[in-house]
């Protein structure tokens, strides 16, 4: 059954808990940096007063009263330029009391951010894997580019736990920067699939730019847990039978579906906009979603007729396939009776379709 999560997300496929992550990042780095240059300035602001003091009251020239206010900073212990006199020594104290603060003011926030940014990707890739190892009935999306961002938006929207498996360093930094859980390493790999728990994922989605990749995901996908729901991309038209040969339930062509679309668009725009909103589990209009009878449903073994889904809840079942049969039967007749294993596919709007969760059908 589809659960709603709506007001887990904003509506881009980000969480808001993996925003409220990403602003506090921010708030961290901006700190760091206000840190940095406030204590830059007090320094400069230091050496200033010195050289102009040394000048005055010791009445040197400017190298020499630039020398001894750097050596006084930065207690390095060099000799005096010349004896000062008492002003000078006191002078001299203020420097120092006021110059090392400075410097360890700077130092304490440099080593804060190198050790906040070197240590803290660490036990942030530590507690990632350790959220992802507990993770069940997730998705595997394997690689991050234009079509896997798109996978990663969608899942996100539906409030669907998932994980990245990208490669490619840059996209890796940028699935993390949008909330994501991502394992950096190559998903032809079985060892990264096993990292991203594909032995307790419900599915998987290979969208890496090769339809040679997408064939060894597939192929290891399978073999690793043969209960998968496996989707994958292909750019090739002869790579689509290959792909289902090795285990793909799925295979989709961007390139085909844009074309189609592109088409529907200009004899069809209607019916395109209706199920452009059917599909958007974000608009108050109505849903599109599907439903696999368990044998626990109370839709078990009834008629459609019988179940009265429609008057109880106000959901419509659109189409039914059998599990046995590879195609929909679309407007199926009150007389169709539902088997466990069936997909039903049902529209209605998302207080109803709540509804008929909690009545547990």
């Amino acid at each position: 059954m589809v659960r709603f999560w709506r007001k887990e997300t904003d509506g881009t496929g980000r969480c808001e808990r993996h925003d409220a992550l990403n602003i506090r990042r921010r708030l961290r780095e901006s700190q760091y940096a206000r840190h940095m240059l406030i204590s830059a300035c007090l320094i400069f602001a230091i050496v200033t007063v010195g050289v102009v003091g040394y000048i005055l009251i010791e009445d040197m020239t400017f190298a020499q009263a630039l020398y001894m206010t750097i050596i006084t900073i930065s207690t390095v212990g060099f000799r005096e330029v010349k004896q000062p006199n008492a002003a000078g020594m006191y002078f001299t104290i203020f420097i120092i009391v006021t110059g090392v603060s400075a410097v360890l003011f700077f130092l304490g926030g440099l080593f804060e951010f190198v050790l906040s940014e070197a240590l803290g990707d660490v036990w942030g890739r530590r507690r990632m894997m350790s959220n992802i190892s507990k993770l069940n009935n997730h998705y595997i999306v394997c690689g991050y580019g234009r079509v896997g961002m798109s996978v990663a938006a969608e899942l996100g929207n539906h409030g669907k736990r998932f994980v990245v498996v990208e490669q490619d360093k840059q996209a890796f930094d940028d699935c993390i920067r949008d909330g994501h859980y991502a394992i950096h390493g190559s998903a032809t790999d079985n060892e990264q699939l096993s990292n991203a728990g594909i032995e307790r994922a419900v599915g998987l989605v290979s969208a890496l730019r090769s339809d040679a990749d997408n064939l060894f995901v597939m192929l290891s996908a399978r073999t690793l847990n043969s209960n998968l729901v496996l989707v994958a991309r292909a750019d090739q038209p002869d790579s689509e039978i290959k792909l289902e040969m090795v285990g793909a339930d799925r295979v989709i062509s961007p390139h085909k579906i844009a074309g189609k679309r592109m088409a529907n668009l200009l004899v069809r725009p209607g019916a395109c906009e209706f199920l452009d909103v059917a599909m958007a589990s974000n608009l108050p209009e109505f849903f599109l979603s599907e439903l696999k009878v368990g044998n626990s449903s109370r839709l078990l073994n009834q008629t459609i007729g019988e179940s009265r889904l429609r008057e109880r809840t106000g959901v419509s079942i659109l189409a039914v396939r059998k599990v046995d049969d590879k195609a929909f039967n679309p407007n199926p007749g009150a007389e169709e009776l539902i088997e466990e294993g069936d997909i039903l596919v049902l529209i209605g709007t998302p207080e109803q379709m709540a509804l008929m969760e909690a009545e547990n059908v």
